[in-house]
């Protein structure tokens, strides 16, 4: 079985081509004479900064279509504590989304992609605290594995590695790039890497790309270089600034489309390590295969390649490839990470040119260990070149290396546009890793650490010959689907345990010491399971009964466990976990999280079949509420599950409908972003308040920055003036001091009191009002250490009627985890209006 190690380097070696769990299309005829280009150039650059959508997708463009080096984003974090605009998910759902989307940019912009494991906490204002929480000396280690593997001339940052970055992870992320620009040369640091096959690595120079976000900002440091991202490319019919646009655009999660700018712009760089330029970014840096030993009779055969090559017929280039090819192969440093991309990028370049569509089709997208399975495979060549397909193998993709499951003989030449068609009837291993992501603990976590996902379970390999040599075209088992709209879909295959339990809500909240009905489903992700359910609790709760037996007779079978929870009397925060047993002892259980969008792959993810359970007591009135949605939030389903009936509102409801029938409107976070209705529809709103209601509106963003899609649709969001800020408070435990402790607020229907901020998640609050009215009254104040206190977090106003409330407080975390203080907080809000004076 191959080395560990090995399979790791080879997988952080070949990310782009092809994509671990995407298949790479045939590409047309400009993309294979661009890929010609790129073949005969071996510059290699790193761009380093913090988070999705921090890179500079018009620098990589730049430098990997129209330089043809080898270009690479390397990530801190996959972005989980953001928010998220397309949908409700946050966390490990929005990694998960954040990373795709982040894949779907690279394969626009031609770079690669990697991460360290630094978590996403939310915003930092400090690189101190980043580095604290990141464990400086694990993510550095991660940073110099990767410049270690990728071997980088250029490393590029995004930001200055001081207070200038705005952001804590901004600045540690280029404290960590300098640093690491040492380090990774250093043999004496992380000395376990080189064991492991890596060697020291030293980056020429170590540039920061100076971020300008308008034309009259300041300018570097005389003496920097400039790169040109505006160059029109013929073969693209596009610029490398169009290129760079639709790639940004997929930043979806994060409304983070752009306007495509067109004619030439440049970037400045200003060097912070390293060796000094004066005109190039890669000045004095050999790009060619000179700079190899011995390669002179491989740049001759690539170069044959390109003269060679005809857009009507690209097969013709064939005989040229498959002895580069050969020759490559045949070098004595073939252990070279960049010469084993050559090799990968030259077999996907061979695929293309003879219009060969290989792939490997499952019968279903879910699939458990000892499941059968089967896999229909199709190899058709439409280039003319005679080809012969020697033989088919499937492979299982593990940590330990890869295996070969069954193999196909073949030995016959493929006739043109003619499928070869195979079946392979599969049991899975009982010992194959269920498809959880590496990066959340799965398996993998350390053999896969820095790739972008975890490899396909299964793939095929095909083996093919021409009259100059052997190739392979390797790709995943995939699932494939028609959509009635959008046509022909795939689906990554997902290898899942034989049962999931479903618990409806990740949060239990009890606001009595009365005993509650706990339904959860069991759901077959086997062909057929049978077996039992518990479920564990604190000491201090009690479950009735002791287990659920159940019988599940074909995947995707649900059956119904029914528990009684009785809570304690006191308050008291635990969890709940479920166990099961289908024969082999009880086991932790795994639910299933499907992370679907349009735009991305299908995620799926299997985290533990928990809950969280709350005791606390909680009263509220006025029950019937409606919701503005926004961006997106689990805050109605956090209303619901404590016993508002919570009402989602249309534009056209809001514009047309009664709204005196709500006890309370809310505005979810960042309405007043994404809901261009509002700039006319505040209005009804506001007279509402005046007619007695309560309106609650939870934070909204207004950047300033140009080219960031947080613009406001109104300015006036309030029945009296105020602005929206960017004060926040990030440090869930910092002292929240009662402006005015007789409101009502306060008081009911939930006596507040100071222990009702403890146990908070994430963050206190953001974007906080400023400039306000003197009708308004701000309730709380509060700061993150060593800052002036901020009163802008809650402010109410009473008018007409009614009552107006702006809060920048993370509600949106806070009720959707069922923090018992913000809840009752929550709670008192909705009731203002009906509040005694």
């Amino acid at each position: 079985m191959p080395n560990l190690r090995r399979i790791a380097s080879l997988a952080l070696a070949a990310t782009a081509l092809p994509c671990l769990q995407a298949q790479v299309p045939v590409r047309d005829a400009a993309e294979l004479q661009k890929q010609l280009d790129r073949l005969q150039t071996v510059g290699s650059v790193l761009y380093i900064a913090a988070h999705p959508d921090d890179e500079n997708t018009a620098v990589l463009a730049t430098l990997s279509k129209g330089r043809n080096l080898r270009t690479a984003y390397l990530s801190m974090t996959r972005g989980g504590g953001g928010q998220n605009l397309i949908g409700p998910e946050l966390g490990d759902g929005l990694a998960a989304i954040r990373t795709q989307e982040l894949l779907a940019a690279r394969r626009i912009d031609g770079a690669e992609q990697f991460f360290t494991s630094a978590v996403d906490f939310g915003f930092s204002k400090t690189a101190e605290e980043s580095l604290r929480i990141w464990n400086h000396d694990k993510v550095l280690g991660d940073v110099v594995r990767t410049i270690r593997t990728f071997r980088p001339d250029v490393i590029l940052t995004r930001f200055p590695p001081d207070e200038r970055a705005g952001h804590g992870h901004h600045t540690a992320s280029a404290m960590l790039a300098i640093e690491a620009f040492k380090a990774a040369a250093d043999p004496t640091r992380y000395p376990e890497q080189l064991k492991q096959g890596l060697h020291p690595w030293q980056a020429t120079r170590l540039l920061w790309n100076h971020f300008r976000f308008s034309d009259d900002a300041p300018k570097p440091a005389p003496g920097s270089l400039t790169l040109d991202v505006g160059q029109y490319d013929p073969l693209l019919g596009r610029s490398y600034g169009e290129l760079a646009a639709e790639s940004r655009s997929q930043h979806r999660s994060q409304g983070f489309g752009v306007l495509a700018q067109r004619g030439s712009r440049e970037e400045d760089f200003e060097l912070l390590a390293g060796s000094p330029a004066k005109a190039d970014l890669f000045e004095g840096i050999d790009t060619t295969w000179s700079r190899f030993p011995g390669t002179q009779q491989v740049a001759t055969l690539l170069r044959e390649a390109r003269r060679s090559f005809r857009a009507e017929q690209p097969a013709a280039s064939l005989p040229a490839l498959g002895r580069a090819l050969s020759a490559l192969r045949a070098l004595p440093l073939a252990s070279e990470p960049l010469v084993q991309l050559k090799v990968t990028e030259l077999e996907d370049l061979m695929r293309s040119a003879a219009g060969l569509w290989v792939e490997a089709i499952a019968d279903r997208q879910r699939v458990a260990p000892e499941d059968a399975l089967t896999i229909h495979t199709a190899v058709l060549a439409r280039g003319g070149a005679p080809l012969r397909l020697e033989s088919l193998s499937l492979e299982a993709v593990t940590p330990q290396g890869v295996r070969t499951l069954d193999t196909h003989p073949q030995g016959q030449p493929l006739t043109d546009n003619d499928p070869k068609k195979e079946t392979f009837n599969l049991k899975i291993p009982a010992e194959t890793p269920l498809t959880q992501p590496h990066w959340l603990g799965g398996p993998g976590a350390e053999a896969w650490s820095g790739l972008p996902e975890s490899p396909a379970p299964f793939r095929l390999r095909a083996r093919l010959t021409l009259p100059e040599g052997p190739f392979e075209v390797v790709v995943p088992v995939r699932y494939r689907f028609r959509d009635p709209v959008r046509g022909e879909r795939y689906q990554p295959l997902a290898v899942v345990p034989p049962v999931f339990v479903q618990i409806a809500e990740g949060v239990q909240i009890f606001e009595t010491p009365g005993a509650r009905t706990l339904h959860l489903k069991v759901v077959a992700g086997a062909s057929s399971a049978s077996g039992r359910l518990r479920l564990r609790v604190p000491a201090a709760w009690k479950v009735e009964p002791a287990e659920c037996a159940f019988t599940l007779n074909h995947a995707g079978e649900e059956r119904e466990c029914t528990f009684q929870i009785t809570p304690p009397s006191a308050a008291a925060t635990g969890e709940l976990h479920a166990d099961v047993d289908t024969g082999a002892g009880f086991q932790p259980a795994r639910a299933l999280l499907k992370v679907d969008h349009p735009h991305i792959p299908l995620q799926t993810l299997l985290p533990e079949a928990k809950a969280r359970l709350e005791r606390f007591d909680l009263r509220h009135n006025g029950h019937r509420i409606g919701y503005v949605m926004g961006a997106g939030d689990e805050i109605p389903q956090a209303l619901r599950r404590i016993g508002y009936q919570v009402e989602l509102i249309t534009d056209e409801a809001l514009a047309q409908e009664d709204l005196a029938r709500f006890d309370a409107i809310v505005l979810g976070i960042r309405a007043y972003n994404t809901r261009p209705a509002l700039q006319t529809l505040k209005d009804r709103l506001h007279a509402y308040v005046a007619a007695g209601g309560t309106e609650v509106v939870l934070y909204t963003v207004n950047t300033g920055f140009p080219g960031i899609n947080a613009a406001m649709v109104t300015d006036t969001i309030g029945p009296y003036p105020f602005k929206v800020g960017r004060k926040r408070v990030t440090d869930e435990t910092a002292t929240v001091h009662v402006l005015q402790p007789d409101h009502p607020v306060f008081h009911w229907p939930n006596e507040l009191t100071s222990r009702d901020f403890d146990g908070w998640i994430q963050e206190r609050s953001l974007y906080h009002a400023e400039g306000w009215d003197s009708h308004y009254t701000p309730l709380l104040g509060m700061a993150d250490p060593g800052e002036a206190e901020d009163r802008g977090a809650l402010i109410v106003a009473k008018h007409g009627k009614g009552q107006y409330v702006y809060t920048g407080i993370s509600f949106f975390r806070q009720l959707p985890d069922g923090v018992p203080g913000a809840t009752r907080l929550f709670a008192n809000l909705l009731a203002l209006g009906h509040a005694h004076d």
